[in-house]
């Protein structure tokens, strides 16, 4: 009798030093996690801030300097835009390794982030050789990808719910458009004659300067020390998953197929400012620089609201999933299903609604002059923001239903990929024998089909 007290008393102080070590491990972590957020909130604005700078670069002053200032072969230029986008397929391989075996980023960070400055520098320094241009806009994008990537396998990671998975992609997003103010002011400074060749050079190498920041964010980006066996224990209960069977390889192709055609506006992205330009002269472009800076803002404030409209809906369906009184064997076999299929009509119909705006917009476009383009423009960055929120958390939703999440997300982001490829090639080959106006109506049309795959999708 006195072995069995004194085993039970032993069994019992043992029970409750488990409990203090796991509740002081729990303090640790929470520490860690606050601390680890803090420092990746400033190396994601960082990172996003180079990122966003270069990118209104190529987006917006690139296609003027070679179409409208170095004249260049808009043949020659589509048919090395076809190789040059084509790196943008090495999302899903990467995915898959940042999965399986990188377990420190840095480095490979680090290395991304040189490349992605020096790249463009010599790109654009380059653009009258347009082998050269090419080249080194690949080893860009290329660049991009990796750093990217490995961010979105932070994201999936760090998205343990649908309130902390948006406030993350909203945060992302909002910080990446400060930079985006960047290139306009300082187009506004340094270019004084638009065909002085030097000038844009200048503008380039100060742009280039500006993007230094993002070797700082890779310093910073931190993650958190795991210990697998006790943490799977206390923070990660089976079953983080529900199976789906055929029904989410379905959901993965359709959404694919619709995320493609929604991003049919790289039709006219690509030539659309030295359409301005030639339109509406150097003082409509000089007008489109300065208001692409409310531009920006307005997308920012749509994925702002996006995240307010995704909080109120899902303040909704968890005080459904509440009140609604399941049968008791229905309880603890379906409960996560009913709340998957919730979350996952909720953004379909999002979507689709946002998309029917876009599409509308799209056609008004091509009978606009240029105070209602520039209108049409705003309003459909502040849809753009909303629907894009959506499109991505939809995305993360579904990959999040797999072994490789950061795989499966590649693959559905690889639809981005392919639209480049396809689209911008066109977009700059049939720019110089159609009409502008003409490929918005396609847009248009390519919009409206993007709903076709988007209602076949199965909850």
């Amino acid at each position: 009798m006195l072995k069995y007290k004194n085993t039970a008393t032993a069994n019992k102080s043992i029970g409750k030093s488990e409990f203090k070590d796991n509740w002081i491990f729990r303090l640790f972590k929470e520490s860690e996690k606050r601390s680890v957020k803090k420092s990746n909130y400033f190396g994601f604005f960082f990172l996003y801030f180079a990122i966003s700078v270069i990118r209104i670069f190529l987006v917006i002053y690139v296609p003027v300097y070679l179409l409208n200032i170095l004249n260049v072969d808009t043949s020659q230029l589509a048919f090395i835009q076809v190789f040059v986008y084509f790196v943008m397929f090495s999302g899903p391989v990467l995915g898959y390794v940042f999965d399986r075996y990188t377990k420190n980023k840095k480095l490979i960070l680090i290395s991304s982030s040189i490349l992605f400055l020096v790249s463009f520098l010599f790109s654009v320094l380059n653009g009258s050789n347009l082998g050269i241009f090419g080249l080194f806009l690949a080893l860009n994008l290329l660049a991009q990808e990796f750093i990217k990537v490995g961010v979105s396998k932070m994201i999936i990671d760090h998205s343990s719910s649908e309130g902390v998975k948006d406030g993350n992609l909203a945060a992302i997003n909002i910080s990446s458009n400060v930079g985006s103010f960047i290139p306009s002011v300082l187009f506004l400074f340094t270019v004084s004659d638009l065909f002085n060749v030097n000038q844009w050079n200048g503008f380039f190498f100060i742009g280039f300067l500006f993007s230094l920041p993002i070797i700082l964010s890779t310093v910073l980006l931190r993650e958190t020390t795991n210990n697998p066996s006790v943490e799977k224990s206390i923070e990660q209960p089976e079953g983080d998953t529900i199976s789906l069977g055929g029904n989410n390889t379905l959901n993965l192709i359709l959404l694919f197929l619709s995320y493609l055609l929604i991003w049919s506006d790289k039709l006219y992205q690509f030539p659309f400012s030295s359409w301005v330009l030639t339109k509406y002269g150097e003082e409509g472009f000089n007008i489109y620089s300065l208001l692409y800076i409310v531009l920006i803002l307005l997308n920012i404030g749509g994925w702002i609201i996006g995240q307010r409209i995704s909080n109120r809906e899902n303040n909704k369906i968890n005080e459904f999933m509440t009140t609604k009184h399941l049968k008791p064997d229905l309880q603890n076999n379906n409960q996560d299903e009913v709340l998957y299929a919730l979350k996952f009509s909720n953004r379909k119909r999002i979507i689709a609604i946002t998309v029917g705006l876009y599409a509308v917009l799209t056609f008004l476009m091509a009978m606009s002059d240029f105070l209602f383009l520039m209108i049409i423009q705003g309003v459909i960055q502040l849809i753009a923001g909303v629907m894009m929120l959506n499109y991505t958390s939809l995305m993360i939703t579904i990959s999040n239903n797999g072994k490789y999440k950061t795989f499966t997300f590649q693959c559905l982001k690889m639809s981005y990929a392919l639209s480049c490829v396809i689209f911008i090639p066109l977009g700059t080959y049939f720019s110089a024998f159609i009409q502008i106006e003409a490929l918005f109506i396609v847009v248009g049309f390519l919009a409206m089909l993007s709903l076709i795959p988007l209602k076949l999708m199965k909850n």
